[in-house]
């Protein structure tokens, strides 16, 4: 599932400002220190607990707020954190044994997919919200059925997401998460023959493989069809994500490309959302059409030709923030990244 950007979201490796402490805040496991930043001769495996000790860090800052239906954007930043969890257990997989990480990747894609099916819900009805404050007087109370549709499917995810926050298997998967991320990682003594390899060692090829997955749709985003655009959103999504782990270990033009991965990535999402937008009145129509009165779906068929061609709009500029992306500029800029930074 996808929804917007994860706009006005702190970057991958800096902490929220903190949060008033929740009344049950003594009953969740305790982090401790932050750890500190990233830093070039971290082995990957402690520069991997340091990104997600952040992350980890927002889950418990928000974990009772994200019960709230009424803080929505608790519930877009957990999610955002889930996410980056996700991506960060992707871009230091090989610093720890499958076993270590396999219960927790499988718990936090279930939570993603229980998260994402409320947020999407969300952002569905500020959609509707938003052409009603836009369209004629007497639009609201013609579109009300569609958003009254909307709100028990949402306070229904909302419910499963509640079970899912309250079951012992949720907080298994908070505790696991604490002990992964403050685990300390044993020094290892000089050896003979290829010493390991140190973050500022690992940081180059891990960008450039996250890149070679973006840059392997030039050959077919001019007529990709919207499962494959979904799909480049996802790859874009986890180099930028990689650039941001490890951006102190990487050189001063990270910005810049981040910048640009992230426009690529706020036009993909707002394509998706229009795709999911469309859908979801479609099949409103569908199961719906025999009990509207003629205002109701006259509001309902206007409202989803406005996100069709929203949809229209954004397919067409699809290749206006995907070719800043694929050019040969923001490869050589990359290269730059990768290799400006000394080897102190």
């Amino acid at each position: 599932m996808g929804v917007g950007p994860d706009d006005g979201e702190p970057t991958a490796t800096q902490p929220d400002a903190p949060l008033e402490a929740p009344a049950e805040a003594a009953l969740l496991p305790s982090l401790g220190a932050q750890p500190g930043p990233i830093q070039p001769t971290d082995s990957f495996a402690a520069a991997g607990r340091k990104a997600m000790w952040v992350q980890v860090d927002r889950l418990l800052q928000r974990e009772d707020a994200v019960r709230d239906p009424a803080q929505t954007d608790a519930l877009k930043r957990y999610r955002v954190a889930t996410r980056r969890l996700r991506a960060a257990l992707r871009v230091f997989r090989d610093a720890y044994p499958r076993r270590e990480t396999k219960a927790i990747r499988a718990g936090l894609s279930d939570l993603a997919d229980t998260l994402g099916a409320v947020r999407d819900l969300d952002v569905r009805l500020d959609e509707v919200d938003r052409w009603v404050r836009e369209a004629d007087a007497g639009t609201e109370a013609a579109i009300a059925p569609l958003r009254r549709n909307l709100k028990a499917q949402r306070q229904a995810a909302a419910a499963a997401l509640g079970r899912k926050l309250d079951s012992r298997g949720h907080r298994r998967l908070i505790n696991a998460l604490v002990t992964f991320v403050t685990t300390i990682d044993p020094d290892v003594a000089p050896h003979a023959g290829t010493p390991d390899r140190a973050t500022r060692d690992r940081a180059g090829s891990s960008v450039w493989a996250a890149y070679e997955q973006v840059r392997a749709y030039a050959a077919i985003v001019r007529w990709a069809d919207m499962a494959t655009l979904h799909g480049l959103r996802i790859d874009a999504k986890r180099l930028r994500y990689t650039v941001e782990f490890l951006g102190n270990v990487l050189g001063p033009e990270k910005d810049w490309l981040i910048e640009r991965l992230v426009a690529l990535q706020d036009h993909l999402g707002a394509l998706n959302d229009a795709t999911l937008a469309v859908a979801a009145v479609r099949s409103f129509l569908g199961d719906h059409h025999a009990t509207l009165s003629p205002e109701e779906r006259a509001a309902a068929i206007s409202y989803l030709g406005d996100r069709e061609r929203e949809l229209a709009r954004l397919r067409r500029g699809v290749g206006r923030a995907w070719r800043p992306v694929v050019g040969v500029t923001f490869a050589r800029r990359m290269a730059r990244v990768v290799v400006s930074r000394p080897l102190a």
